[in-house]
């Protein structure tokens, strides 16, 4: 059986921290100088490459400051590595490659206690995003490192690691969530999906623009709709309707009634694509009949102010759910690529009204919290009136692929 990812990293670094090697005693013998055994393999190649400087046309920088010697004194006392005074440190050459053997001495003891193994989840502490950072390793790296899967880069030294659960141990679930949650949101570019998750969203693709029998059926339905359900109802019959309040020159796709955990659940979740990537529209449906405003105080009205508040809750839940809500759905996640916690939201409700105090609080909204307050009177304009340059016709798209 091969030895462990983190024992062959460990040996390596335990290797460059040790005696010099003998080729290293052979070239300093050649320029008549001598190795001390007790001096790290590092730390020799530098000093050779001091006695060289001049035959070789070396250009070393020299000096150093007290702060620098600082930080190599508590590295070495972390891990009980003997130091030379300032004094006998003569080029920054030599302070970088002690420096070097203490951070490569730290990461070995670190990796022998811990024994990190692939699937491990580990908490660490960060000092530049705070107190808790979390990861499934992935892979241990050349200088100790721990990467984690999915994040892109994302890990930690070993020597940050307060915690560590194997897959055979108790919590390990509750502690893999974390894991996958964090690399989630650490994410630089999410929105940016494969052409799996594309094909993944292809039920609920639609094209653009709706057709006359759809903009007639949503006429006909605010003539005599009372109730949010209504709506919901003719809106998922004619997706096309709301893929009009989007742009998605590549594609677009709309979703009907996502369950988002056990208590909430979005009427529907829209998805526009461009050249730079997937974005994503909560939408909130209240009834026709509703107002935007008070009609005394011209201030939001209950309905509305609840319809934010469900927004503002979903976005909530996304936040600390988002490798659920990206997983594919037959990976058991949601499968909504590419979405964020800051996606934004659509409410649509209301009659246009010159008494409804309506500019003002969609300007409020939309500049506030990035939500849209619109009417369906809007709806209805922009799908009688749709702007060609908004997409592609899926059909042409098909014929020229």
């Amino acid at each position: 059986m091969s030895d462990p990812g983190w024992q062959v990293v460990a040996d390596s670094l335990e290797r460059k921290c040790a005696a010099p090697t003998t080729e290293q005693i052979t070239v300093a013998q050649a320029l008549g100088a001598a190795l001390r055994q007790d001096t790290p393999a590092l730390v020799a190649a530098a000093e050779l490459r001091v006695l060289l400087r001049t035959p070789l046309g070396l250009t070393l920088a020299g000096d150093f400051d007290d702060e620098e010697y600082e930080v190599l004194l508590d590295l070495a006392s972390r891990t009980g590595l003997a130091v030379p005074d300032m004094e006998q440190i003569e080029y920054r050459e030599l302070l970088n490659a002690w420096l070097h053997v203490a951070r490569d001495c730290e990461s070995a003891a670190a990796l022998r206690r811990l024994k990190p193994a692939v699937d491990d989840v580990v908490t660490a502490r960060d000092r530049r995003k705070g107190p808790d950072l979390y990861g499934e390793i992935s892979s241990v790296g050349a200088n100790g490192r721990l990467y984690f899967r999915g994040g892109h880069g994302l890990g930690t030294a070993p020597h940050r690691i307060t915690r560590i659960v194997r897959p055979d141990e108790d919590g390990y679930a509750d502690q893999l969530r974390l894991a996958r949650e964090y690399v989630a949101a650490a994410q630089s570019n999410p929105t940016r999906i494969t052409r799996a998750q594309e094909v993944q969203l292809a039920q609920w693709r639609v094209s653009f623009p709706a057709t006359p029998a759809a903009v007639e059926a949503l006429r006909n339905a605010l003539e005599t709709a009372d109730d949010e359900a209504t709506m919901q109802r003719l809106l998922e019959k004619h997706p096309a309707l709301l893929a009009s309040t989007v742009v998605g020159t590549h594609d677009t796709w709309v979703r009907p009634q996502v369950q988002l955990g056990n208590h909430y659940m979005a009427d529907f979740m829209i998805a526009g694509q461009t050249s730079l990537g997937i974005r994503w529209t909560l939408v909130e449906l209240e009834s026709p009949v509703s107002r935007m405003s008070n009609p005394g105080n011209k201030r939001a009205s209950t309905t509305l102010r609840h319809a934010v508040d469900q927004i503002e809750d979903w976005r909530r839940w996304l936040s600390a759910n988002l490798h659920y809500a990206r997983s594919a759905r037959n990976a058991d996640g949601l499968g909504l690529p590419g979405i964020t916690a800051e996606v934004p939201g659509l409410i649509i409700m209301a009659r246009e009204d010159a008494d409804d105090a309506a500019a003002d609080i969609r300007e409020l909204h939309a500049r506030r919290s990035h939500i849209q307050v619109r009417t369906y009177d809007w709806l209805m304009r922009i799908n009688e009136s749709p702007d060609p340059l908004r997409r592609d016709a899926p059909e042409q798209r098909d014929r020229l692929a």
